[in-house]
């Protein structure tokens, strides 16, 4: 293979990897929070959260939040919580600059039992995890007078709880170290099995980096 040719390769591979570990597309509307998962709470509470949005645009932008429910074969009437959300205020107007922060209420009725609603799993709000979502909160916004919407879908989920927890044992008390459980994952574990693809594409962008350094080396001493 000839130096330009190889150069060429290590351009794409690079390109490809960029594109692969930034998000798809850039909103036209910022927010904070891209997930509000395993908010806990107990039956008949109302959990209280906030999620600010940002104007990045020069334009004037015009919206509105909504909830949505994904139904999937075999869904049971845990996911969908969408009657428990309200956002306030609705509608919003943005300008570029501008931030405003929005209420969140989620009222958890009095016959819910303990337990995760609004997703399969407590993973749900991971990177890689969409399958596992169910109930989400969208905002949709365009430049005012316009009908061409931009936004997003925040996943939203909700532990729960049941009777008040008793008190730690002995063994609860001891260092996370010697109570960890075998084949529980460490954080570098978990963020490399969420974001595989990333960690792939790093890896072989450094091997062909490597491989590039070394024939130029050979090339200068030969």
């Amino acid at each position: 293979m000839s130096k330009k040719r190889f150069i060429r390769l290590v351009s794409i591979v690079l390109l490809a990897g960029l594109l692969l570990a930034l998000p798809s597309a850039a909103l036209a509307t910022s927010v904070d929070r891209m997930a509000l998962p395993n908010l806990e709470g107990r039956a008949g509470e109302t959990i209280q959260a906030q999620i600010t949005l940002g104007g990045t645009e020069a334009e004037e932008r015009s919206g509105y939040w909504y909830t949505l429910y994904k139904q999937v074969d075999g869904d049971d009437d845990r996911m969908d919580i969408t009657s428990w959300i309200t956002i306030e205020p609705k509608d919003y107007t943005i300008k570029e600059g501008q931030s405003i922060t929005f209420s969140i209420s989620i009222k958890i009725p009095e016959s819910a039992a303990p337990g995760l609603w609004g997703a399969t799993t407590e993973e749900a709000g991971q990177s890689g995890h969409s399958g596992e979502r169910r109930t989400y909160l969208i905002f949709k916004d365009t430049p005012t007078g316009g009908n061409v919407y931009s936004g997003l879908l925040i996943p939203v989920s909700v532990k729960v709880l049941g009777e008040t927890s008793p008190p730690p044992t002995q063994t609860q008390l001891l260092p996370p170290s010697l109570t960890e459980q075998p084949g529980t994952q460490s954080p570098v574990l978990k963020y490399i099995k969420n974001n595989i693809i990333v960690v792939v594409m790093g890896v072989i962008i450094i091997i062909l980096l490597i491989l590039l350094l070394v024939r130029m080396t050979a090339r200068r001493t030969g």
